[in-house]
């Protein structure tokens, strides 16, 4: 593990240069940089690949107690595309129809804010400036949809990735450590330690990364759905897709996807609006300090201000889609760092 002493002298920064963790973490980068400008659908399939191998293999280590691994794997590959199935149904059939129709409406509901009684109480330049980032918050919340949902819809729509992706899932649950293996044969043993342990750490953090925002995500659009559905509000498929994705932007994402719910029941009343409200802060009490904590802090172990700024960073850089990639980046490059400065501090005893 890291040692007490953090400082790096001269000659341990020229080891860092040459080491092989570091030289593979920067060849990696480069190949996605490369990928996402060059070949963003072969990107996003290999990413859903290895999204799929972190999901399922716990499932399958689980079920090869009681079954043979290749049955295990594909007992749950087949259980989770089934699943996806239904879903890909659903958000075909409700949740892309109801979001067509939340777009079109969203001038009304802009009026409605403008003829609402607190804002006429309002100076007019607090008035505009309310205006332009409540339009903000829900081209965000839109985008947020669009850039996370359709791209996934459009890599499961083409023949090639509908085979490719089940393919390379199943074979890598199956047959992941054999190639790990075969590819350690060729490295030296001390080498192979410390990737053994460099990718294990990284597996442990986005796996507990993915997973437990998952679980929040899921836990936030069946709520949104649940209180806007006995709230009596429109779009509660369009409200609950928007809350369950916006949690893969911590903090920024939940707060900006009270925005358009809040709109929605605006444009009923200023009493079904506050109710609204009142819901989506008691929904982000909940999660950000008893469910977020216990199934996302553990994994990630990372100072909320840093996540803030490298989510700001990554939104500047690649948009939405960046903000979405922007905590695991952070959660993989604090792995790094540590196997890093390990051995630097080796190289120090």
């Amino acid at each position: 593990m890291v040692g007490d002493s953090r400082k790096i002298t001269p000659l341990q920064w020229a080891s860092i240069w040459k080491d092989s963790i570091f030289i593979f973490f920067i060849a990696f980068i480069s190949v996605v940089a490369v990928l996402y400008i060059f070949a963003k659908s072969l990107l996003i399939l290999l990413f859903v690949t290895a999204l799929l191998f972190i999901l399922l293999d716990p499932l399958v280590i689980w079920l090869s107690r009681s079954l043979s691994h290749g049955m295990a794997v594909l007992l749950a590959l087949v259980g989770f595309l089934g699943i996806l199935v239904m879903l890909m149904s659903m958000i075909f059939r409700t949740i892309i129809p109801d979001l067509a129709g939340f777009i079109r409406e969203f001038p009304a509901f802009i009026i409605h804010f403008d003829s609402s009684m607190v804002v006429n109480l309002l100076p007019a330049e607090f008035t505009e400036y309310g205006n332009q980032v409540l339009r903000d918050a829900v081209v965000f919340a839109v985008n947020l949809v669009k850039e996370s949902v359709i791209p996934l819809i459009r890599t499961f729509s083409g023949v090639a990735e509908m085979i490719a992706i089940p393919f390379l899932t199943f074979y890598l649950l199956k047959d992941g450590r054999k190639i790990t293996s075969s590819i350690a044969d060729f490295l030296p043993p001390l080498q192979v330690k410390r990737f053994a342990a460099f990718f294990g750490d990284v597996n442990i953090v986005l796996g507990g990364y993915i997973r437990g925002q998952m679980l929040i995500s899921v836990f936030s659009g069946c709520a949104v759905y649940l209180g806007m559905y006995i709230l009596g509000l429109p779009y509660a498929h369009v409200l609950a897709l928007v809350s369950a994705l916006s949690e893969f932007v911590p903090v920024i994402g939940s707060v900006v996807a009270t925005v358009p719910g809040t709109l929605v029941g605006l444009s009923y009343s200023p009493l079904l609006a506050f109710k609204v409200l009142l819901f989506y802060i008691i929904l982000l009490k909940i999660n950000h300090n008893v469910i977020y904590p216990k199934v996302v802090g553990k994994a990630i172990k990372v100072h909320p201000i840093f996540i803030m700024v490298t989510i700001l960073l990554f939104g500047h850089l690649f948009g939405v889609t960046g903000m979405l990639f922007a905590v695991p980046s952070v959660a993989v490059g604090r792995v790094w760092l540590i196997h890093l400065l390990d051995k630097s501090n080796t190289l120090q005893e």
